[in-house]
């Protein structure tokens, strides 16, 4: 009797959707601003997709100009190979007159604007600017359930960026596709994508989400906190956050899901133990990407460990490839390949539907002639939040920043405690856990409701 009750009382099943017809799924890889190098190496796995920082203190450093060259390299390079472009638009520039901030961090990137006006102005630009050039998916913004990604709430985002900015990519170009939100999968992402859902579900033609959580077949378990299809499909408990699916499904999105963050930090680099994990989280995704018909792209974090052009970066290891040297590349000399790195090519090659056989766009009009290059200017934002780490410590903003691919630094990937590579540390301290980060206590407590129930029952 206790044990049907408990059962009963702690266990959410959820059904798996049905199998995937062969066709519509592609494999892309995070990228931030990368160079030629990176791009040879992206089209050398057999990807079809990258995804890139389009930053907007970046390509807007001044109210009166726009710096587009390093960004048109990226689009052209990415052309030439085959590769299709998923921009990210984020990160509010210093001159943009912005709201009070709710947790002061000196840093403007994840401000709230004060009103919508210059980032609409600026998202037409892009989309005119890089449409041109053969881009036709824009996200809206990074991470917003973060703070140091966005300091504002969720109502804050959805009537200051999303929707103005969904609207003006589609004012713009009627056959650009506006992805997000990319929430980060930790802390109460729930009662966020509720929230945004509710309001402006129409807003997004692709629904993008960022997910790092472990794998049981790694050693994952239970009272570590979601795992990787728990927390995609499968709740775990009734009193533990909502699912992906359950989320998507309470406000009816029958609609695409990419998830364009996952990923596995191997950490210490270097170790065989953890590179082969690494590898075997690669393979564990794609599985499930091809046995579910609603999730068609995945793209991995990321293409280039960021050491060691970044020596304080506290997030190492994520890359499928390692950098010899910071100075000029080639692939595949320059590089160390993880056994990720094969691991997914040799799964692409094996797979006659990853990816699906689809054309990059060509641009509309000619490229013309590089423009002047622009000041990398300081990174998105610092802070913490629950279950993610701070933000890569940035530079002065009159001095270029690099990452791991040439360009701006990288936002460093969400985690949780269920997350699928080592605990996230910063200054020695490991990252607060989100709402799922004392799994065991949860449950010890509600077997000690339950089991007081079941005794008053007697």
């Amino acid at each position: 009797m206790i044990r049907r009750s408990l059962l009963a009382s702690m266990i959410l099943w959820v059904a798996a959707p049905a199998a995937a017809d062969p066709g519509d799924n592609h494999i892309g890889i995070n990228t931030h601003v990368p160079d030629e190098s990176t791009l040879d190496a992206v089209a050398d796995l057999g990807m079809d997709w990258i995804r890139v920082d389009g930053n907007w203190f970046q390509l807007q450093p001044a109210r009166d100009r726009y710096d587009w060259a390093f960004m048109d390299r990226v689009v052209d390079q990415a052309s030439a190979r085959g590769l299709n472009v998923y921009m990210t638009l984020a990160y509010t520039p210093a001159w943009v007159a912005r709201v009070p901030e709710r947790h002061p961090d000196g840093n403007a990137g994840n401000d709230q604007p004060a009103s919508s006006a210059e980032w609409v102005a600026f998202v037409t630009e892009a989309v005119r600017h890089f449409r041109a050039r053969g881009v036709t998916h824009f996200g809206i913004w990074n991470e917003a359930n973060l703070e140091h990604f966005w300091d504002g709430d969720a109502d804050g985002w959805v009537d200051t960026i999303l929707v103005p900015g969904a609207d003006a990519v589609r004012r713009e170009c009627g056959d650009c596709v506006v992805l997000g939100p990319d929430l980060a999968h930790v802390g109460d992402y729930d009662a966020f994508l509720d929230r945004v859902l509710e309001r402006a579900m129409s807003s997004f033609d692709i629904l993008a989400h960022h997910l790092y959580n472990g794998w049981s077949e790694l050693g994952t378990e239970v009272w570590d906190g979601d795992r990787y299809l728990e927390a995609l499909e499968m709740r775990r408990f009734s009193f533990t956050r909502a699912s992906l699916r359950e989320v998507l499904d309470r406000h009816g999105w029958t609609g695409e899901v990419w998830i364009t963050e996952t990923g596995y930090r191997a950490d210490p680099v270097g170790d065989a133990s953890e590179e082969a994990d690494q590898a075997r989280y690669a393979e564990l995704v794609m599985d499930a990407q091809l046995a579910r018909d609603w999730w068609t792209n995945t793209f991995f974090y990321e293409a280039v460990d960021c050491r060691p052009f970044l020596p304080s970066c506290d997030i190492d290891g994520y890359g499928i490839l390692r950098a010899n040297h910071t100075g000029a590349r080639t692939f595949p000399g320059d590089y160390r390949r993880k056994p990720a790195f094969d691991a997914i090519r040799t799964y692409i090659d094996t797979h006659d539907t990853l990816p699906a056989d689809a054309p990059t766009t060509t641009p509309d009009v000619d490229a013309g002639a590089p423009m002047p290059g622009v000041d990398a200017g300081p990174p998105p934002a610092t802070g913490t939040d629950a279950g993610a780490p701070p933000a890569t410590p940035g530079t002065d903003a009159g001095a270029p920043a690099i990452g791991p691919d040439g360009g701006a630094p990288p936002p460093p990937p969400s985690s949780d405690a269920g997350s699928g590579g080592a605990a996230t540390t910063s200054g020695g301290c490991v990252a607060a856990p989100g709402r799922s980060g004392a799994p065991l206590a949860w449950l010890l407590l509600a077997l000690g409701l339950l089991l007081r129930r079941a005794r008053s029952e007697r």
